[in-house]
């Protein structure tokens, strides 16, 4: 039986630095003899920052990730040990911050942010793309030094990390369930037209709580289902709702 989903092609378009060749041959991503506008590029602006362009005929979408200013910026800023994500990670109750593994990390902006505040955070995604702007974003940055993010198959991944390395937090986007029939944003736009949704993502789930330490923390719309029955409590948001699924005998939800 065919594949559900089917790469769609990123090439790095010139001009190019050495950093990009490397993170390109590292990722398996092609680099263009020149700009293209029929196709996914990867493309340097005049900031010093990478784009992600999408074909003109789709209206030539372009997302980039800049820690440092625009709205990511202003986030990163002004987050906070209560706000609901933290609290989801249970990082108010512990002195030191958990250690947490993102398994749909995406843009990696919610990894960013319990980087930001003080977390070690693996995340894992499976469209080379996005993990080329990622990477590219946190170059030189203080929150390269607590956030990694790494190409692959987040099931794969996380049973090896079952034993020793297992970690504190699994963290949990699905970001393909999403209610409603509105218009998404951009970035979502983007997202979806390259990405694919876990191919179960509640089997996903499953795996992850035989192997976090202490919770699993799902990010859902706030008007679906939890992905299973089980959720010790739940943190809301002004638009998401994080379902947390303890597992450490000890774990006691919060106050």
């Amino acid at each position: 039986m065919p594949p559900r989903w089917q790469p769609v092609e990123v090439t790095l378009a010139p001009p190019v630095r050495g950093e990009d060749l490397a993170l390109a041959a590292a990722l398996g991503i092609a680099v263009a003899g020149a700009r293209d506008p029929s196709g996914w590029q990867l493309v340097r602006t005049v900031r010093g920052t990478i784009a992600l362009h999408s074909p003109a005929a789709m209206g030539d979408l372009g997302i980039e990730l800049d820690p440092g200013s625009g709205a990511l910026g202003r986030r990163l800023r002004g987050c906070r040990r209560d706000d609901p994500l933290a609290r989801a990670i249970g990082l108010p109750q512990r002195q030191e911050p958990p250690s947490v593994f993102d398994a749909t990390a995406g843009l990696a902006r919610d990894a960013m942010v319990l980087a930001q505040l003080g977390c070690r955070v693996t995340g894992c995604e499976r469209v080379p793309a996005f993990v080329l702007l990622v990477r590219a974003a946190l170059a030189g940055t203080r929150l390269a030094e607590r956030l990694q993010v790494e190409a692959g198959d987040a099931a794969e991944r996380l049973r090896q990390l079952a034993d020793a390395a297992a970690p504190d937090v699994v963290y949990l986007d699905p970001m393909f369930d999403d209610a409603g029939s509105a218009q998404v944003k951009k970035e979502m736009q983007v997202c979806r037209a390259l990405a694919a949704p876990p191919d179960d993502a509640a089997a996903l789930l499953q795996l992850a709580r035989g192997i976090a330490r202490q919770r699993v923390v799902v990010k859902r719309h706030p008007h679906l289902a939890p992905l299973a029955d089980g959720v010790s409590f739940r943190i809301d948001g002004n638009r998401v709702r994080f379902d947390v699924y303890l597992t450490a005998p000890a774990a006691t939800p919060p106050r």
